[in-house]
């Protein structure tokens, strides 16, 4: 069958147009915060139609140990979103047990735990741009524990959990409890006795500028998102081969 070159073009350009319009579509249904190293749906609301994504701030006012909110109550499916402020901290999964201790130093079979990295940022509590994040995904209704292994951070409070009981034994209050005990402030790839943790990776200084976690689980980085082509990738391939039939 036989097109002319002005067809072939005008159907290209159609094809252009048409996902151009679609991606920027879907870029007005998502948004991250400048300088975040994870993607996801930022903002306390959730309009219809879009993931659910719950704000974490990580470090409070006055450089206090916190995360805000400790315990965040979510659903199958939800992202929660870690929003890092000065100095430098790290989100790291534990068990309840052992809140100071990566997940994956308990339960060698774990290998989907998550771990941010140290997040060393000037990024103050009132800050509104170029704060550096990480994001979750929500599997199930189960309790996710969490700390953040930078020095004693841990050990002087700051812990958190997905859907922690409110009563009985594994409440948010005894978690706290028991990191206060813990005789040692691991990240992931740190064996127990080599250490308390205190020290972010060498080499690293505050700023704004994400550092590419260590150990961290890159899925997990990106939300367990496929990769997208963007519509410049598809705008470029479009005027690419429209030029090359216009010389045909």
């Amino acid at each position: 069958m036989y097109f002319s070159r002005a067809a072939l073009v005008s159907a290209l350009m159609g094809f252009v147009a048409a996902q151009a319009s679609i991606d920027s579509i879907l870029a007005s249904e998502t948004a991250s915060a400048p300088g975040s190293m994870a993607t996801g749906v930022l903002g306390s609301t959730t309009p219809a139609g879009m993931l659910n994504t719950h704000i974490v701030t990580v470090g409070g006012p006055n450089g206090s140990l916190i995360f805000s909110p400790s315990n965040v109550k979510a659903q199958a499916g939800d992202l929660v979103q870690f929003q890092f402020h000065a100095k430098n901290h790290s989100v790291a999964q534990s068990t309840f047990n052992e809140p100071c201790v990566p997940i994956q130093n308990v339960m060698a079979n774990k290998t989907d735990a998550f771990f941010s990295g140290f997040m060393p940022t000037n990024a103050s509590f009132e800050s509104t741009t170029n704060i550096l994040t990480y994001t979750i995904r929500v599997k199930d209704d189960k309790p996710v524990w969490f700390y953040c292994s930078q020095g004693k951070h841990c050990q002087a409070g700051m812990v958190g959990a997905v859907n922690a009981p409110e009563s009985g034994n594994k409440t948010m209050a005894a978690f706290v409890a028991l990191a206060a005990q813990a005789p040692e402030n691991l990240s992931p790839s740190q064996a127990a006795g080599s250490g308390s943790g205190g020290a972010s990776p060498s080499g690293t200084s505050p700023s704004n500028t994400p550092i590419s976690p260590s150990g961290a689980n890159p899925a997990q980085q990106s939300t367990n998102a496929a990769p997208v082509i963007s519509s410049q990738s598809f705008f470029g391939l479009g005027a690419a081969a429209v030029a090359a039939f216009a010389i045909l």
